[in-house]
C-alpha cells in the first residue's frame, strides 16, 4: 500500500498558492516570503530531499497557513518519510482548506489502508466517489463502486440505494439485480432475495450467480430440491470448476438424504476451494455417515479458517461429549 502511495506522490501534482488581493504592504510581503519557501520546498522535493522540503513547507505555512497546497505537500512528504501520523494531520488540513481537491482524500485513503484503519479509508473513498458521482451522474460504474463500498461497511440500505440508482438507468442489468438480491440475502430478507434472483434469471437465464444463489437458498431451506438441483447443474455447466457451485450441489444431495453422492461432490468442492462452509458441510456428512473423527476433523478445519462460529463450536462440543446431533 505504501508503494502505491509513493507512486502517487512521485506522479506529481498540480498546485496553486493562495495569494490575497493587493492590500497592505506587509501582507503582500508575508505572502511573498511564504511563496519563496514553498518554491524552495519544491526544489528540494525535485532533488529527492523530503526532510528539507518539509522544513521549507512548514516555513511557508507560517506565512500562509490556509494554503491547502502547502499542507498537501507537507502531508505527501511526511508519508514518504514514514511519519504517517504527521502526514494524516497535514492532509486533513489540506482537505479542510480545499474540500474540492481529491488528492488529499486519496492519499489519506492509502495511508489509512496501510494502517489497517479500513473504516477511515472507506470514508475517504466515499468522498472521492461522491465527487465523481456529482460530476457524472450517469456513470453507473461509480454507483457500483459506492454500493460495494457501503456493502463492505455493512451499510446495506445505502448499498441498495446505489443499486436502485443504477437500475433507474439500466433496468435490465441482471448483474446489478443479482447483487442487490445478495444484499437482501445478507439482511435475511429471503423472500425479496428470491424475487430478485428470479428476476435476474428472467433477464439472463444463464446468469450463474443467480442460478447458484437461488438453488442454494432452496437447499438451505429444504424446499424445491428438484428445482434447486436443476439450477445448480445449470450453473456448473457454465462454470464446472467453481467450488462454491459444487458445494451447493453436494448440499442438495445431503438434503435429499443421498450421503455418498453428497460426499463425492463436497470432496470435489474442497479440492477447488478452501472454504469454511464447505468444511462444515463435509463435517455434517461424515457425522451422518457415522464417521465422527472425520466430522470433527473438518469442523476443526472450518473453525481454523473462520473462528468463533458458535454453531460449529456447539456441534463439536456435543459430539465430543457423546450427544447425538439432529439430522
Amino acid at each position: 500500500m505504501l508503494r502505491q502511495l509513493l507512486l502517487a506522490i512521485a506522479g506529481g501534482f498540480i498546485f496553486f498558492f493562495c495569494v490575497s488581493p493587493l492590500g497592505a504592504t506587509n501582507e503582500r510581503e508575508n505572502l511573498s516570503r511564504g511563496l519563496s519557501h514553498y518554491i524552495m520546498g519544491l526544489l528540494y522535493d525535485f532533488d529527492g530531499d523530503a526532510e528539507k522540503a518539509v522544513e521549507q513547507y512548514r516555513e511557508a505555512a507560517k506565512h500562509d497557513y490556509t494554503s491547502y497546497a502547502v499542507h498537501l505537500r507537507i502531508g505527501a512528504d511526511y508519508a514518504r518519510l514514514g511519519k504517517l501520523d504527521e502526514a494524516v494531520h497535514a492532509l486533513n488540513l489540506a482537505a479542510q482548506f480545499n474540500p474540492e481537491d481529491l488528492q488529499s482524500h486519496y492519499l489519506l485513503a492509502l495511508i489509512y489502508s496501510s494502517q489497517q484503519e479500513f473504516s477511515k479509508a472507506a470514508n475517504e473513498y466515499e468522498v472521492i466517489l461522491k465527487h465523481y458521482k456529482t460530476l457524472d451522474p450517469e456513470n453507473t460504474q461509480v454507483y457500483k463502486y459506492l454500493a460495494q463500498l457501503y456493502y463492505s461497511q455493512n451499510k446495506f440500505d445505502k448499498a441498495i440505494e446505489q443499486y436502485n440508482s443504477i437500475l433507474s438507468y439500466e433496468p435490465k442489468n441482471a448483474e446489478v439485480i443479482y447483487l442487490m438480491g445478495s444484499v437482501y440475502l445478507d439482511i435475511n430478507d429471503r423472500p425479496k432475495a428470491t424475487e430478485l434472483f428470479k428476476q435476474a434469471l428472467t433477464i439472463d437465464p444463464e446468469h450463474e450467480g443467480s442460478l447458484n444463489s437461488l438453488g442454494y437458498m432452496y437447499a438451505e431451506d429444504g424446499v424445491n430440491l428438484d428445482e434447486a438441483m436443476d439450477l445448480i447443474q445449470r450453473a456448473i455447466k457454465i462454470n464446472p470448476d467453481n467450488g462454491a457451485y459444487l458445494d451447493s450441489l453436494g448440499w442438495i444431495y445431503y438434503k435429499k438424504g443421498l450421503l455418498q453422492e453428497s460426499l463425492s461432490e463436497l470432496i470435489r468442492a474442497s479440492q477447488k476451494l478452501e472454504d469454511p462452509i464447505i468444511y462444515d458441510h463435509l463435517g455434517d456428512v461424515y457425522y451422518h455417515l457415522k464417521k465422527k473423527d472425520d466430522a470433527l476433523k473438518y469442523w476443526d478445519l472450518s473453525l481454523k479458517l473462520l473462528p468463533d462460529q458458535e454453531r460449529i463450536i456447539k456441534k463439536v462440543e456435543n459430539v465430543k461429549s457423546g450427544k447425538e446431533l439432529n439430522p
